[in-house]
C-alpha cells in the first residue's frame, strides 16, 4: 500500500493549520479582491456600470451629508439649550464649568469636523466562516485619489449612523475590510460617560422614532393613535433636556465576543479593566467603591459604573478619536475580593450589526487635514 498520498495530505493539513494569520488574510484579501468584479457581474440587480456605480456612491454620499447636517442642526440645539441653562452658573464665575464646558464643544467640534470629512460606502461582502467579525466595503485607494485626499486608510474608524462599528484594517485598490467592534480581537479604550451626553444618546433614537411614525400611520388603527403615541414620545424626549454636569467616569477596555464560525447568536460587548485610578483634564482619581473623588476641596461622590452609563471612545489607544458612541452597559459584574478592577457587559449603540448595508469611514486619526 502507498502512503505517500496520506503523507503529503497530512503535511498539507498540517500546513494549512499552522499557516501564520497575516498570510491567511493576505491571501483572503486577494480573493475578494480578485472576485469582487464576478460578485458585480453577477448581481443584475445591482449597477456595474462605473456610472452606475458613481452615481450610487454620489447618493450615498449626499445622503450622508444630509445626516451629518441634521446631527448638526440637532446638537446646536442642545448646545444653545445647555447654554441658556447655564447662563447663571456661568456669571457666578465658575472656572471649573467653563472650563468644562469648552472642554466639551471642542470634542463636540472634532467629532463633526471628522463627520464632514467622512466617506460613507456600501457594504460589498461577508464571509459566513466569520461574519460577526469583519466585512467588505466597496472603498479603497482608488477613492481617495479621486477626491485627492485621504479618508480610506488603515485604522479609519467606521461608523453606522452616530456609533462606532468598526475599524478598517486592510485598504485595497476599490474595496477595504474592516473589523468589527464585536470581534474579540478588537480592543478599544473607552470610558463611562453620564448625564447631558448620556441623555444626548437617547434624545437621538426618540428623534428617529418620532421621524418613522409620523409617516407610517399604517402602523396604528387610528389617527388619534397615532397623534397619542407622538405626543408620549415627544413628552418624553423633552426630559431629556440637557443638563448643567456631564461626568466622564470610568475608564477601561472593550471588546468583542463573537463566534469563531457563522453568525453569533447575539451581539454582546465585555469590558475589563475599569477603574479610575489616575486623574485627567475630566476631573481628579476617584476611590474604586465609592467613586469619591481624590481632591482637595470636596467633591461629591459618584459610583464609577452604572448600568445604562454610555461607554464612549476614550482616545488612549491613539485609533479612535474620542467621544464617539459605542456601546451602553447593561451589566456590571460585582467587584472581586482583591481586584483592582471592574468588569462589565455592554450592548452595542448600533443595534444589531448583523444587517449592516452602508457605513461611513472616517478619516484616520492624526491625519494632518483634520488635527
Amino acid at each position: 500500500m502507498n502512503r505517500l498520498p496520506y503523507l503529503v495530505l497530512g503535511l498539507f493539513l498540517f500546513a494549512l493549520l499552522h499557516t501564520p494569520y497575516d498570510w491567511v488574510n493576505l491571501w483572503r484579501s486577494q480573493a475578494v479582491a480578485s472576485l469582487a468584479p464576478t460578485w458585480q457581474s453577477l448581481l443584475p440587480e445591482k449597477t456595474s456600470s462605473s456610472a452606475g456605480a458613481t452615481q450610487n456612491r454620489e447618493s450615498l454620499f449626499l445622503q450622508e451629508q444630509v445626516t451629518a447636517l441634521q446631527y448638526w442642526l440637532t446638537d446646536e440645539k442642545r448646545v444653545q439649550e445647555l447654554s441658556a441653562n447655564c447662563a447663571a452658573l456661568l456669571q457666578k464665575d465658575s472656572a471649573a464649568l467653563k472650563q468644562d464646558l469648552l472642554r466639551r464643544a471642542e470634542r463636540q467640534k472634532r467629532i463633526l469636523a471628522l463627520r464632514f470629512a467622512a466617506m460613507p460606502a456600501q457594504v460589498i461582502f461577508r464571509d459566513p466562516s466569520s461574519w460577526s467579525s469583519v466585512l467588505w466595503i466597496g472603498l479603497g485607494e482608488i477613492d481617495n485619489q479621486s477626491i485627492g485626499r485621504t479618508v480610506i486608510e488603515r485604522n479609519s474608524p467606521v461608523l453606522f449612523e452616530n456609533s462606532l462599528v468598526g475599524v478598517v484594517e486592510y485598504v485595497g485598490a476599490a474595496q477595504s475590510r474592516v473589523r468589527l467592534i464585536t470581534d474579540a480581537g478588537l480592543v478599544l479604550a473607552v470610558r463611562a460617560l453620564r448625564g447631558d451626553g448620556q441623555n444626548g444618546e437617547v434624545s437621538s433614537h426618540a428623534e428617529q422614532l418620532l421621524e418613522r411614525v409620523r409617516v407610517r400611520p399604517d402602523l396604528f388603527s387610528s389617527v388619534q393613535e397615532q397623534q397619542s403615541f407622538i405626543d408620549m414620545l415627544s413628552a418624553f424626549q423633552g426630559r431629556l433636556e440637557p443638563e448643567a454636569e456631564e461626568e466622564m467616569l470610568a475608564k477601561g477596555e472593550l471588546s468583542g465576543c463573537s463566534a469563531p464560525l457563522w453568525r453569533s447568536r447575539g451581539v454582546m460587548l465585555k469590558g475589563s479593566g475599569f477603574n479610575y485610578d489616575y486623574p485627567d483634564e475630566e476631573g481628579p482619581a476617584r476611590d474604586l467603591r465609592t467613586g469619591q473623588p481624590f481632591a482637595t476641596r470636596p467633591l461629591p461622590a459618584s459610583p464609577l459604573l452604572k448600568e445604562g452609563d454610555l461607554l464612549v471612545t476614550s482616545g488612549l489607544d491613539g485609533v479612535f478619536p474620542p467621544g464617539i458612541a459605542v456601546a451602553v452597559a447593561t451589566k456590571i459584574k460585582p467587584l472581586k475580593e482583591g481586584s483592582c478592577t471592574y468588569n462589565l457587559e455592554a450592548k452595542p449603540t448600533a443595534g444589531d450589526l448583523h444587517d449592516l448595508r452602508t457605513v461611513l469611514v472616517l478619516p484616520p486619526v492624526g491625519c494632518s487635514e483634520n488635527f
